[in-house]
């Protein structure tokens, strides 16, 4: 299993869209063309932000993350003070590493399996997890939907708790389901199982 961590790149705009997940996974492709064959990267959701009228309002937190692995850090640390161009304008900082963090509750906002229905997506779910030999509680959320290329990702945010140091740290570095470089199936540390559907 190769070595993953988080690459933080502090984010100044205005607003973005909030159906914006496409067309930044397409500018980042543009500018790290390598990222297409990289099958462990992702891109996390981005942090610091309220959704308004379907506009994403951006704060002083505001935070783009790559998961990366270890070897494509200094690669990617290279769009440090890019601009990025997506329906207004992006300006990423001066990045900053930060380990994975392997808590026993981890959430995803969505998890794509391509099922029909909730029932079915919980089996997958348990499925794939007996596959990738991990142990945890399930807790399915809403039904969430992203726009891919080609189709529409439809899937569920699901929390999985009770995980323990080691198969947490494997969820963070393997994830679950396709669509990581539009953040679908890669988990961050939650506190608490409570409302995940609410996410």
């Amino acid at each position: 299993m190769s070595e993953v961590a988080d690459l933080v790149f502090p984010l100044a705009g205005h607003e973005l869209r909030a159906d914006y997940a496409l067309p930044l996974w397409q500018a980042l492709r543009a500018l790290l063309p390598w990222l297409e064959q990289e099958n462990a990267a992702g891109i996390l959701p981005i942090k610091g932000g309220n959704l308004s009228d379907g506009r994403l309002i951006l704060n002083q937190r505001a935070q783009l993350t790559l998961r990366l692995p270890q070897t494509r850090l200094g690669d990617a640390a290279l769009l440090a003070s890019t601009n990025l161009e997506l329906d207004g304008r992006l300006h990423l900082g001066q990045p900053s590493q930060r380990a994975l963090r392997p808590m026993a509750a981890q959430y995803s906002p969505l998890v794509v399996l391509g099922c029909a229905d909730e029932t079915e997506f919980l089996a997958a779910c348990e499925d794939q997890l007996k596959t990738l030999g991990i142990r945890a509680n399930v807790v399915c959320g809403k039904e969430q939907v992203r726009q891919d290329e080609t189709a529409e990702l439809r899937g569920y945010s699901v929390m999985l708790h009770g995980l323990s140091v080691e198969h947490a740290l494997r969820l963070q570095q393997l994830g679950m389901g396709e669509g990581r470089k539009l953040g679908c199936g890669i988990f961050v540390p939650h506190r608490t199982a409570h409302a995940v559907g609410s996410a």
